[in-house]
């Protein structure tokens, strides 16, 4: 049995010698290629959630002094609009969403405004990740790393409010949904 024990270990240990080489010779990862997965997910996230809504509790809100689900989504929206402006140093023309918004337009407005942002940030070099940018919010400077990983809290922020949404509707969230029980 003593052989035997010694044997697979043997083996083990050869089979990760020899692949050694191997994961030596993967490209290596960038820290925005990093990122980017990470805003990926964010991003998929909050629009499972948009999608789990049915359209006709869009305008739900758990008390009258919060805002609505649509008023979140169209909020989040504007968030990665107001990052890539500042990014590219324009400013986009006001919208006035409102309530008129179905639910397919307000996922599109969330996905075209995040695609934008995430163009942005796949463009972007590690270097660059340590420059120094204007934040979109308040007068204060910051890296660009800070800059690009601000919209992402944002997504997650409104993530977490947004799963509250859904629970209170009777909704089991996709990410609740999706694990292995």
């Amino acid at each position: 049995m003593r052989r035997i024990t010694y044997a697979c270990l043997l083996i083990c240990a050869m089979t990760v010698v020899a692949a050694a080489p191997a994961r030596a010779q993967s490209p290596p990862s960038t820290v925005v290629k990093e990122m980017l997965v990470v805003w990926q997910r964010a991003v998929t996230e909050i629009l499972d959630v948009a999608e789990a809504m049915p359209e006709a509790k869009y305008d739900y809100k758990p008390t009258p002094e919060v805002a609505t689900f649509r008023d979140q989504l169209v909020h989040l929206a504007g968030i990665a609009e107001r990052f890539a402006d500042t990014a590219t140093g324009t400013k986009s023309a006001a919208h006035d969403h409102g309530k008129s918004m179905t639910k397919a337009e307000v996922i599109a407005l969330v996905k075209s405004k995040f695609q934008t942002a995430e163009g942005m940030l796949a463009a972007t070099s590690d270097a660059q990740l340590l420059e120094q940018v204007k934040f979109p919010f308040g007068d204060r400077m910051v890296s660009r790393f800070v800059f690009w990983t601000s919209p992402v809290l944002q997504v997650r922020n409104h993530h977490g409010q947004l799963v509250v949404y859904l629970r209170m509707n009777g909704i089991v969230p996709p990410t609740t949904a999706r694990r292995p029980r």
